[in-house]
């Protein structure tokens, strides 16, 4: 068996490993947070794995704390993934994120995203061409907007925390969109890419919303 056969297997196993684990992590939460989390449960137009990415990124928003000691926990263990600058911040940002608003599925942020992740993924691109392109037309709708790419094979966790943790991103702007308070709209979409394997794109908008509007 080859070194890159070893690296695939091994990484294949610890993706089985961690979707088992971050299941019974859910469940460590309570159940009224877990379902004010779940915004994209009815979403026709997302894919599972598109609706879990939302959940997660929502349970982070909800309460960080809680976030940091279960699933990025449990994920850099698994993953072995030493502490370092973007971890150690990440760890002290979340411990003050609480109740932020969640983040509903929106069909055309959903749309702008399936477009980016499509085109990205056929040509093998990699970054934000575009973005004022393709926002443009939604700031008739939109106050503010924003988006997050992730490259390469994923859980829906995965993607989440990658982001979160925005390693080699001087700016943090992955993890600035995804704990943001401005936001509380957002479009996910998984594709296949051509170099990376995959493409997750994500689109945040903010919209006028009252306290029914987050009501399930």
């Amino acid at each position: 068996m080859s070194r890159k056969t070893i690296i695939l297997v091994l990484s294949a196993f610890a993706s089985i490993v961690l979707q088992a684990q971050t299941l019974d992590l859910k469940w460590q939460w309570d159940e009224e947070t877990v379902k004010r989390a779940s915004t994209a449960e009815d979403a026709d137009f997302l894919s599972e794995d598109e609706k879990k990415v939302i959940l997660y990124a929502n349970l982070a928003r909800a309460n960080g704390r809680l976030f940091a000691s279960t699933f990025l926990d449990e994920y850099l263990r698994i993953k072995k993934i030493k502490p370092n600058s973007y971890t150690r911040s990440l760890y002290n940002e979340l411990k003050q994120v609480r109740d932020l608003p969640m983040l509903l599925p929106e069909r055309d942020l959903y749309r702008v995203a399936r477009e980016h992740a499509s085109w990205s993924g056929k040509k093998g691109y990699e970054g934000h061409k575009g973005f004022k392109q393709r926002f443009t037309p939604l700031m008739e709708k939109y106050d503010e907007v924003g988006e997050n790419i992730y490259y390469g094979p994923y859980t829906p966790l995965e993607i989440v925390i990658q982001l979160l943790i925005d390693e080699g991103i001087e700016d943090l702007g992955h993890r600035k969109n995804l704990l943001s308070p401005k936001f509380n709209s957002i479009g996910v979409a998984i594709k296949p890419h051509k170099t990376y394997e995959y493409n997750c794109v994500m689109g945040f908008g903010r919209l006028p919303r009252t306290y029914l509007d987050y009501v399930q």
